[in-house]
């Protein structure tokens, strides 16, 4: 039977003193890219009215009333204070509705399943913010080794489930719980989350992170109350019913530290589904034509790219699940921010003249690269442009100035991004987290 509890104690035996610095300050970039991009979803329309349901319920509440079992920061404007396991729902769900979360390959969203949770709890225990660090540089070891022992099948969307189990270990290593324990727990009821949801559009879907990130912190809770976790369930659930063992040896293998998890993912700057990211970038590179002159756009890329080879509905989410839209907007408007992904009648015209295929030699490539090449066929003649990785993978990092950019812009208000930049710039000298967000909007 396959067995999470080596990949677990490993991971939990993290010593930030053997963590190359490059890794630290890696990991404060993935913690400080997810509060933003989590603080930029909280203003879309249902999160808002969500959080205005759930103030009237006391649920959430203002962060100058908060009561004591209010002890975690709900990332609104002005900010909310909820219980540990709300909080982390809530961040977790508004930090995948504008779809630039970071992640990994093959093929996960660590960071917005364990950061959340363990951002929340760290708040509740007064931890300092070395221990934030080693616990969500754990939670994404273990998180991002699951991601490589399974392969999901096709329908099966990375959301809701595998990163619960990383969450878990956060948490646990956060509040004193035994990490195998909670992260078994978690293990054993994991969501059944699909595809369909982001081609149709449906919001729902963007709560499939914060489901995950609320069972991260109940584990730990259910943990402590004496319940216990089936250490089978996950092999069953995703090695037999909802995928297949493909790589087992990434649970028992000792731990690298020059070779961590968080180490090889990516940061998104384009707000759409990552498997995009490469044929956006190649399209942006393109002299732009006007959208009537374009008599056909074909894209080379690899096969795991063909889950989003489809016309979007007509709402901006599907809009983000859908390569040849994704395409057409950046041939159309020559951006691919949050607003430009604005559902446009104009564009998915333009994405029904996209024609997607695999190339063979792109995908011997994958998953070290995801590589696209898009040509733009006009009647005087063709445009074409190859992107290996996106920027913001691993092997085309970016900048400082590009990660506080972002930073910035997502966070909204400029004093308060600047405050918290530097918190999270300094983390390992932050002796409270539950200061992190304090003298914010």
């Amino acid at each position: 039977m396959l067995s999470i509890d080596t990949a677990v104690r490993v991971a939990s035996e993290l010593d930030l003193a053997h963590v190359p610095e490059q890794t630290l300050r890696r990991a404060r970039l993935v913690i400080a890219d997810t509060v933003a991009v989590a603080t930029a979803g909280a203003r879309t329309a249902e999160i808002a009215a969500l959080v205005a349901l759930d103030e009237h319920d006391a649920l959430v509440t203002p962060a100058d009333r908060a009561g004591a079992g209010h002890t975690a920061t709900v990332l609104t404007t002005p900010r909310l204070r909820a219980h540990p396991a709300y909080a982390a729902f809530l961040n977790a769900t508004a930090g995948t509705s504008l779809e630039l979360d970071e992640g990994m390959r093959p093929t996960g969203h660590p960071g917005m399943h364990v950061i959340p949770a363990a951002l929340a709890v760290a708040e509740r225990v007064h931890a300092p913010g070395t221990d934030l660090v080693r616990a969500v540089l754990a939670g994404y070891e273990v998180s991002s080794r699951l991601f490589r022992t399974f392969r999901l099948r096709q329908g099966v969307h990375p959301h809701g489930h595998i990163g619960a189990v990383g969450a878990a270990v956060a948490v646990a290593l956060l509040d004193g719980t035994d990490p195998v324990t909670a992260a078994t727990i978690a293990a054993t009821s994991p969501l059944l989350s699909v595809w369909q949801a982001c081609y149709d559009g449906a919001t729902a879907r963007n709560a499939y992170t914060g489901y995950a990130a609320q069972s991260g912190v109940r584990a730990s809770a259910l943990a402590r109350a004496e319940f216990t976790g089936s250490a089978g369930a996950l092999e069953v659930a995703f090695g037999q019913i909802a995928g297949e063992i493909v790589d087992g040896s990434a649970l028992t293998e000792p731990l690298r530290y020059d070779d961590l998890g968080i180490s090889r993912n990516y940061f998104k700057v384009h707000s759409a589904c990552a498997l995009s990211h490469s044929a956006v970038e190649a399209a942006l590179a393109i002299t732009p034509v006007r959208p009537e002159e374009i008599r056909q756009v074909r894209v080379d890329t690899v096969a795991v790219n063909l889950k989003i080879d489809r016309q979007p509905a007509a709402n901006d989410l599907s809009g983000r699940f859908s390569l040849p839209y994704a395409v057409a907007t950046a041939l159309v408007l020559g951006r691919s921010d949050v607003e430009a992904f604005r559902f446009r009648p104009e564009v998915a015209a333009v994405a029904e003249k996209v024609r997607v295929s695999v190339l063979p030699e792109f995908e011997a490539q994958w998953p070290e690269s995801a590589p696209a090449r898009v040509t733009v066929v006009t009647d005087d003649g063709s445009a074409a442009a190859t992107v290996q990785n996106p920027r913001g993978h691993h092997t085309r990092p970016l900048t400082e100035a590009e990660h506080q950019e972002k930073f910035a812009t997502l966070v909204g208000d400029r004093r308060t991004a600047t405050a918290w930049w530097e918190r999270f710039d300094g983390l390992l000298a932050v002796t409270d987290c539950a200061d992190l967000f304090e003298g914010g909007q």
